[in-house]
């Protein structure tokens, strides 16, 4: 009986989130230079949120010593409306918040909403945290080990901003205190040489809670982090150090030294208010009605990149998404939205027409003009016609008048190109390796970009590309893939070596 009714409810609860449905409150969106977000709710409140991301973005600057870019890439974050939503577009139950990269940006998501005690993950903490990864994948991204990859994330995610406009970071992350205190350190040995691959629930609370006590006794201790420090630098130079060896005493000395750190009374940094007097402005505005019913389909068009989604799922993602779009024939917008969600569903045919829709609406629809070449190129692949390749190249082109900065027609154009057969012209592999610099979240474009490298016998390179996803933290086909790959142009490296 239990059983049943526990059914019944996740049943309910699974077509309540699937079923057709306006924004339940007004949707905004706040602009600034580094970030766009997105919310229901107060527009105080949402300016206030996305002042404090400047903040933090200036504090990550100021700390690492990195530059401002001449060109940004804003990071897109989306607060829903509580915890249950983010779990169910994750599809998981551990998910509070996940940090991740489209075709076009790269994108966080959480919820609006905090925890209940001070040993609650809160939103302010995670959006913190997968700043922090999305700092150091646009900025400075190379071969980090796992446990340093998720200590400076949670390092950077426990700033406090105080009232006199100061920044207090550097701060324990009362969320991991328990299962320190109460379970120890993870052992450092395993914590080295090793990434969190299949723990519980209480390990990896124990693995994160580690690998933030370490990288925080590390920024403190000027011995331990000049070893850091030499220790990434071989890793980004392409060597294996043994970390044992990288740092005196290895495991067992840092173990001693992280359990006397842990009982120690811990520093922090402040950073005072006039470091931040320049913070940009943000200004925030209403999303317009359609926009604001079809947000959330947008964010699940994100998140399909598992080949093996349902097609049940995807035809009823296709449905909802038709009842919402015909409710705003006059909108270029849904009409956009609907052409992906189409082609998403392998609706080729819906899709061509809903992207011809949005172009007919707004001809600088840049996103219109991509489904129409990625439908038009896929039938030149399978017909061979001039008329279709001319049609794909067409759409390319016009994508990428309509917005330079989209890097998906630049990709597009390069895959029209290799479809087409023989060498690839250098502005095709220019325009790849710009989609790159745009997005070096994107492991798509990463992989793409590695390959293409090879095929001109740049093996190292190449290899060296690939370092993000070979070292990712997190076990996955990809990283596996990464890894692979990465030996085969090792080797070829190693082959076409000048013999001494």
């Amino acid at each position: 009986m239990v059983g049943r009714i526990r059914t019944a409810t996740l049943l309910a609860v699974l077509f309540a989130l699937m079923a057709p449905r306006i924004a339940r409150a007004e949707w905004r969106e706040a602009v600034s230079p580094h970030f766009i977000v997105y919310s229901e709710g107060s527009a105080r409140q949402l300016e206030q949120f996305a002042t404090r991301l400047e903040k933090a973005d200036q504090l990550l600057r100021i700390s690492t010593g990195i530059k401002e870019s001449e060109k940004i890439t804003p990071l897109r974050v989306f607060l829903l409306d509580d915890i249950m939503d983010v779990q169910a577009l994750v599809g998981s139950s551990r998910a509070a918040g996940f940090y991740s990269s489209g075709q076009r940006y790269a994108y966080a998501v959480a919820t609006r909403r905090n925890g209940d005690g001070p040993f609650d993950l809160d939103a302010q903490s995670i959006l913190l945290h997968e700043y922090a990864h999305h700092f150091m994948f646009q900025y400075f991204p190379a071969a980090y080990p796992a446990w340093y990859v998720e200590g400076f994330a949670e390092f950077y995610s426990t700033m406090k901003f105080k009232p006199d406009d100061s920044i207090e970071f550097g701060l324990v992350p009362m969320y991991r205190a328990p299962g320190l205190l109460i379970n120890s350190v993870y052992p450092v040995a395993k914590l080295l040489a090793s990434r969190p691959a299949g723990l519980s629930l209480e390990e990896g609370d124990r693995y994160y809670g580690t690998a933030w006590l370490l990288t925080h006794y590390l920024e403190f201790n000027q011995t331990r982090r000049k070893e850091l420090s030499l220790y990434l630098d071989a890793l980004g130079a392409g060597q294996k150090p043994d970390p044992e060896l990288a740092f005196v005493g290895g495991s067992k000395a840092l173990q001693k030294e992280l359990l006397a750190y842990m009982k120690s009374k811990m520093k922090m940094w402040v950073l005072n208010g006039r470091s931040f007097a320049n913070v940009p402005k943000v200004s925030v505005a209403l999303l317009d009605p359609a926009r604001a019913a079809l947000i959330e389909d947008e964010l699940r068009l994100l998140r399909r990149h598992d080949p093996d989604e349902p097609e049940a799922k995807l035809a009823l993602n296709a449905k909802r998404v038709r009842t919402l779009a015909a409710r705003y024939p006059e909108s270029a917008v849904a009409a956009t939205v609907l052409a992906e969600t189409e082609l998403a569903a392998e609706a080729p045919d819906a899709a061509l027409a809903a992207a011809d829709r949005a172009i007919a609406l707004d001809p600088k629809a840049a996103r219109a003009f991509a489904v129409r070449a990625t439908v038009m190129l896929d039938r030149a692949k399978k017909d061979d016609t001039d008329a279709d390749w001319k049609a794909a190249l067409s759409a390319i082109v016009k994508a990428n008048r309509a917005d330079l900065e989209d890097p998906v027609p630049l990709v597009l154009y390069h895959a029209y190109h290799q479809a087409k057969g023989g060498p690839v012209p250098e502005v095709a592999y220019d325009g790849l390796y710009k989609a790159f610099s745009i997005l070096p979240q994107n492991s798509d474009y990463r992989i793409l970009l590695a390959h293409e490298m090879a095929d001109r016998g740049e093996f190292t390179r190449a290899s060296r590309l690939l370092d993000p996803i070979a070292y990712s933290p997190h076990e996955s086909a990809l990283r596996a893939y990464a890894i692979k790959l990465k030996g085969g142009l090792d080797a070829k490296a190693g082959q076409a070596a000048p013999k001494p």
